[in-house]
């Protein structure tokens, strides 16, 4: 039983939550849930975080895809061991040329992620 002094039997009832709000590091405004993110990047050695709305978000990987396009990935994200489903992959450069040549022929490609199976046979039988 709680009495008037916040007791309940022999221990003080509290609560206490804690609210993270992202606010865009490049504008100054707040973040609203799934209204942007924390992007984490490096250059020259030093590694970064910044908090973006979506929008900051698609201006900063905009600015970046050109050099990215053009640069060796020395580390990041890797497939690790384990068996191989027997597709493969092209490097940064074939992914790079698939882009460019699906845009020149009026397909939509996203400039990041996974390009369609589709997309990636009309080029190898061009």
């Amino acid at each position: 039983m709680r009495d008037s002094s916040g007791w309940c039997d022999r221990f003080l009832v509290m609560a206490k939550k804690t609210l993270v709000q992202l606010v865009d590091d490049f504008s100054g405004e707040s973040i609203a849930d799934g209204e942007g993110r924390t992007i984490r990047f490096a250059f020259d050695g030093a590694e970064y975080e910044i908090d973006l709305t979506n929008e900051h978000v698609e201006e900063f990987s905009d600015v970046l895809e050109r050099f990215v396009r053009a640069s060796r990935r020395v580390s990041g994200r890797r497939k690790t061991g384990g068996t191989t489903t027997g597709r493969t992959s092209g490097g940064n450069s074939e992914t790079a040329a698939i882009r460019e040549w699906a845009e020149s022929q009026g397909m939509k490609v996203a400039t990041r992620g996974r390009i369609p199976a589709d997309i990636v046979e009309q080029y190898k039988n061009r």
